[in-house]
């Protein structure tokens, strides 16, 4: 794969003013809703919701469908990473197109040979062939099309969009069957739509302009045998994105029990139709889009492992609740409810597993990845389909709560497997992880908090963070930036406060009476250092309304424990927040932050005079100077 090298600076800086990306976006779109119109009319020629095993038919038409990413998921991203991902995905189409358009008659050429449910399911094997390869084309394709920081916002929006058009296409495609079953047409009248979605989505495909995207020439690998095994040994050896990959395991094969079990559950909670199969099975996309949107407000101010823990232990919660729905009979609207908000937690997985890769993957690997990725995953819901529809269980459908059951058990399981691993190696403690993750959320969102540069901040050895102070939001705006917890000298006065202090308490935060530090202060403050801590001050000690007030002079604190201890100074400037005299009334208002770090000020030279006062006020002076250099123009804080 090739294109011409393009300058990140001329992408635009909105997804919808990015004609590659609403290409690729709208032919995503449009082909998902052409995904369930087969479905629904491969599922009558079976016999329809008067079977007794529904739930082994749809599974086994999902088996069929996945099977082939299985089979070619590493072949497949070696093809997007040797040729042209957009040809690909166009010829993919295409075809496609040409197999939905002949299963009105392959199916019942099938069935007349024998095949009896697999005439239904052997056609989506075919389709399945051709979507394992247009899948990791498209998906290592949108980095190059967009900016790193769209990456989450982008994904998001392609799941919104093609879950908007599953929705449609679930509940067209029921609604068509049961106009064909009254005798207003033909069943084949889902075949040749969904057959037009496939056509329009290679025509929006062959508009975008690869010579308008970030795509760079890379060195290929010779052969086939030897790229493919750099794909498996990328993924192998790289923990993050093999940890992802297998949550990405667990939410498909969780995800092929669930929709396998709809059409059943349709029937026996509250008798409905293959219309209420199609919209119920809609709703699960419904979730997607609504949980991508919420992504796309987001965007990239949710970390990672927040989002992990939140979709899998909310998906897994609203799993018992579906059971809960089967078991007790509780009708439409909370069996609906239930559907929805799996599709929500599902759609947090989903847009994670896809960021991670694109993220981490260097572009000339990303389609192997992808590719691994791909057999991984939908190796599990074809494992957990052909379960359910190669095994001939005798009234399958009756398990279906006992199905919901041990899905539940997993994704709890795994829910509690990533909040070990994300915990296991932090400096900090569990519950005080936690409160970092979601206070990086809130303040990325209400403070728009950025980082300009790098974070200087050393990872090991004593540390002083010598920063301006702006706003009682402060200390967060350093916490979430930087790449080391910090404790903060904080005002004693708050440092006993229910809420705050507890918070204070746990960060090892040091209290000081700003009228008198006394030796206590000084002898807490040593001992972090010591341990090698990272100490955050704010050499001012206070602040003020910069508009009304002169700004307050740093005092010699910060030299005279740099000095001691012999720890690195980092300065840190801060800018761009709002005042307010009532320091947590800033935790509730909008700001546009920016945190800007220095060049780390070492010891070594003042070695010998630590206690001397004149030297102790040169420091002083120079780390105040090194913090007011980081002042932006005022024409960059944008």
């Amino acid at each position: 794969m090739s294109a011409n090298p393009s300058n990140e600076s001329h992408l635009p800086r909105w997804l919808v003013l990015n004609r590659n990306f609403v290409l690729l976006w709208a032919a995503y779109g449009v082909s998902a809703f052409g995904d369930h119109l087969s479905e629904m009319a491969l599922l009558q020629e079976a016999g329809g919701l008067e079977r007794d095993d529904i739930t082994r038919v749809q599974a086994l038409m999902t088996f069929f469908f996945f099977m082939p990413f299985v089979i070619f998921g590493p072949l497949a991203g070696w093809w997007a990473d040797r040729f042209s991902r957009q040809a690909t995905m166009i010829v993919t189409d295409i075809l496609r197109a040409g197999i939905m358009i002949s299963l009105s008659i392959t199916v019942p050429w099938l069935a007349g040979f024998g095949f009896g449910d697999y005439a239904v399911a052997l056609p989506l094997a075919a389709t399945g062939a051709l979507a394992a390869f247009f899948s990791p084309a498209r998906q290592a394709m949108i980095p190059t099309l967009i900016r790193p920081d769209q990456l989450v916002r982008a994904n998001a929006m392609i799941s919104a969009l093609g879950t908007i058009g599953a929705i449609l296409s679930a509940i067209v495609g029921g609604l068509l069957v049961d106009r064909a079953l009254a005798g207003h047409f033909e069943l084949y009248w889902n075949y040749r739509l969904d057959a037009l979605t496939f056509l329009v989505s290679a025509a929006l495909l062959a508009g975008i302009l690869m010579s308008r995207s970030r795509a760079v020439r890379h060195t290929i690998t010779p052969g086939v045998l030897t790229p493919l095994r750099e794909g498996f040994a990328y993924v192998w050896n790289h923990r993050r994105v093999l940890q992802i990959i297998m949550l990405g395991v667990v939410f498909w094969a969780s995800a092929g029990v669930v929709i396998s079990v709809v059409p059943a559950i349709v029937r026996d909670v509250f008798a409905g139709q293959f219309t209420d199969a199609g919209m119920y099975r809609g709703l699960i996309a419904a979730g997607l889009a609504v949980g991508a949107a919420l992504l796309t407000l987001v965007g990239s101010a949710l970390p990672i492992p927040l989002a992990v823990l939140a979709s899998v232990t909310g998906g897994a919660c609203w799993i018992f609740l579906l059971d809960a729905a089967v078991v007790f009979k509780l009708g439409r609207i909370f069996t609906g409810l239930c559907l929805l908000m799996i599709g929500v937690h599902g759609a947090g997985i989903l847009v994670t597993v896809m960021v991670v890769v694109q993220r981490f993957v260097p572009d000339a690997r990303r389609g192997r990845v992808f590719g691994v990725s791909d057999m991984c995953t939908m190796a599990a819901i074809a494992g957990a389909t052909g379960l359910l529809g190669l095994s001939h269980i005798p009234h399958l459908d009756r398990y279906i709560p006992t199905l919901l059951t041990v899905v539940g058990v997993c994704m709890l399981a795994t829910a509690w497997f990533a909040w070990r691993t994300y915990t296991r190696a932090q400096p900090v403690g569990p519950l005080l992880w936690l409160l970092y993750q979601i206070s990086t959320l809130y303040i990325r969102l209400l403070a728009r908090v950025r980082r300009v540069g790098p974070c200087t901040i050393p990872r090991e050895g004593p540390v002083i963070l010598a920063a301006n102070h702006t706003a009682g939001i402060d200390p967060l705006l350093i916490l979430v930036t930087t790449t080391r917890p910090i404790s903060f000298v904080v005002e004693q006065k708050y440092y006993h406060r229910p809420l705050a202090g507890w918070f204070m308490r746990q960060a090892d935060c040091i209290p000081i009476n700003r009228d008198r530090p006394g030796k206590s202060f000084l002898e807490q403050s040593l001992r972090l250092l010591r341990r090698d801590g990272c100490l955050g001050i704010f050499p001012q000690g206070t602040y003020v309304d910069a508009n009304s007030e002169p700004e307050p002079d740093a005092k010699v604190g910060v030299s005279v424990l740099a000095l001691r201890s012999g720890a690195t100074v980092v300065p840190c400037h801060i800018s761009g927040t709002r005042y307010a005299y009532n320091p947590f009334r800033a935790y509730f208002m909008r700001h546009n932050a920016r945190v800007r770090y220095g060049q780390p000020i070492h010891m070594s030279d003042y070695r010998g005079r630590e206690r001397d006062k004149q030297t102790a006020r040169d420091l002083s002076d120079l780390i105040w100077q090194r913090i007011n250099a980081l002042a932006p123009e005022a024409d960059d804080e944008t």
